[in-house]
């Protein structure tokens, strides 16, 4: 009996628009902080502001790295930037011991 696999299950459904939710969101996240940035400032300030918020958002929302969103590659950053970290040191006699008998140097 055959079974009919779901194919491309990879690829996230278009919600809104052109735009899947999670892309949504970072959009939407960006336009409250513009919000709050032209409610509070005004002028130029306002300008300089928005400028790194909109380039922020964007680049969450649609900046992909080697196939993975942004915020995954930010994250896997962060953890193995902060995470601990481990080396071992591994004597060469050590090691020739371990691969047993048939690898003996002289």
């Amino acid at each position: 009996m055959r079974f009919q696999l779901p194919q491309f299950i990879e690829t996230e459904i278009k919600i809104i628009g052109p735009f899947t939710l999670k892309q949504f969101l970072w959009v939407a996240a960006g336009a409250v902080f513009i919000f709050l940035d032209f409610s509070l400032f005004t002028g130029l300030i306002a300008i300089v502001i928005a400028v790194p918020i909109i380039g922020i958002a964007g680049a969450f929302a649609f900046l992909r790295i080697d196939d993975m969103p942004l915020i995954n590659y930010f994250a896997n950053m962060l953890s193995f930037s902060f995470g601990s970290k481990k080396y071992l040191y591994r004597d060469e006699q050590q090691m020739s011991n371990e691969q047993g008998p048939m690898n003996i140097r002289k």
